[in-house]
């Protein structure tokens, strides 16, 4: 090797490792390389050259795609190991463990990839791991697995699981507790906390009792009609004293729907920050992919919904849900905004569109409400 390519050579890998400063795994094509204004213009036989020459000293190792060859940069150090492997068999087997990265490697794998004798195999694995080359592991998804690894690398969070996993087992409480912090930061900054507190323009007027007319009519028919509004008005006039004073209707907190448009819902990232303030998860590192599984399933879970706010980010609100559907919730359910009432409260009466449209035999009547149904279902 000539002076000239040995120049190239250290700068042409200087290069590269400056370029993947910021993403230590970027690969690196031949157009790339070329890119670097390394190796002079159109010289492509200097820099398969110079390619050949760093892929021997493991300083460059090839990855194969289906489009072509590209190359990764190995550091300096993991590539002197490869000068203390004393046979081709422990260097064929921690060079599929090293590209195996954090995943790690199967050993039937390698031993299908290399077609080694099991011997062979495990002698060589064997000499790797007394030499704190290489370590075992277990993954979640199948812990008879064999699974090898490059030694003082922790696994893939695929591998162990991530946070969701404490010893290889799924910790249902830790994400029931998470699911519902979610839900809780979810609710407070997407929705608005109205007090309840009324002044005296807000107030709403009385409202007259409902009865039936007294007349010569049937009693089945007096049973059936409602009075008529003048009706109503009349009576209340001669049995009740105006009021000068109106009286204030105070109801308990809850929490009202933002307006439209409104573009603070919480994003992933925010509850993400949010969570880890709380200190909640301590020793777990959670990260925007981990809090953006849990909202995954909260949305396949109809408790809340994805909002698109603009620039390309994704807000989350709470879901409503209504009384009358008793079908998406349990009527004691956290995820109800108003406040836990009794049943009588809760009938749909009270708050039916087409109250003054029900009576026997007219199109809205108790018998055949459909809101009565789900109500007593």
């Amino acid at each position: 090797m000539d002076d000239e390519i040995s120049i190239l050579k250290t700068q042409l890998y200087a290069a590269c490792e400056d370029a993947c400063s910021e993403n230590p795994d970027r690969l690196f094509s031949q157009e790339d390389l070329m890119a670097l204004d390394v190796v002079p213009p159109k010289d492509v036989k200097k820099l398969l050259q110079i390619i050949q020459i760093l892929t021997r000293e493991r300083l460059f190792a090839p990855v194969h795609f289906h489009s072509g060859l590209a190359w990764r940069v190995r550091p300096e150090a993991e590539a002197a190991k490869y000068k203390l492997l004393t046979s081709e068999d422990q260097i064929l087997v921690y060079e599929i463990i090293d590209a195996a990265g954090a995943e790690g490697a199967w050993q039937q794998d390698i031993k299908k990839r290399l077609n080694l004798q099991d011997n062979a195999l495990r002698k060589a694995l064997k000499e790797l791991e007394t030499k704190r080359f290489i370590q075992q592991f277990t993954t979640v998804e199948n812990t008879s697995k064999k699974m090898w690894i490059k030694f003082a690398m922790p696994p893939s969070a695929r591998a162990t699981g991530g946070p969701w996993y404490t010893d290889q087992y799924l910790d249902e409480a830790f994400i029931d507790v998470l699911q519902t912090v979610v839900v809780r930061i979810i609710k407070e900054k997407g929705s608005y906390r109205s007090t309840g507190d009324r002044g005296a323009r807000s107030v709403s007027p009385v409202l007259p009792k409902k009865g039936v007319i007294r007349g010569g009519q049937s009693e089945a028919a007096l049973k059936s009609k409602k009075r008529s509004a003048d009706a109503i008005s009349r009576d209340d006039s001669t049995t009740a004293p105006p009021s000068t004073n109106p009286v204030s209707k105070i109801r308990g907190s809850v929490r009202l729907p933002l307006p439209a448009g409104y573009l603070g819902y919480p994003t992933t990232e925010e509850i993400t920050s949010e969570i880890i303030s709380m200190q909640i998860a301590k020793g777990q590192p959670l990260k925007p992919e981990h809090v953006q599984e849990l909202i995954d399933i909260l949305v396949w879970e109809n408790r809340v919904e994805p909002i698109k706010m603009g620039d390309g980010r994704t807000g989350y609100r709470a879901v409503r849900i209504a009384k009358q559907n008793p079908d998406m919730a349990k009527l004691d359910d956290d995820d109800f905004w108003e406040p836990r009432t009794n049943g009588l409260t809760t009938a749909p009466c009270g708050k039916c569109p087409v109250f003054e449209l029900c009576e026997e035999g007219g199109p809205v009547w108790a018998g055949g409400c459909e809101y009565f149904d789900k109500w007593l279902a």
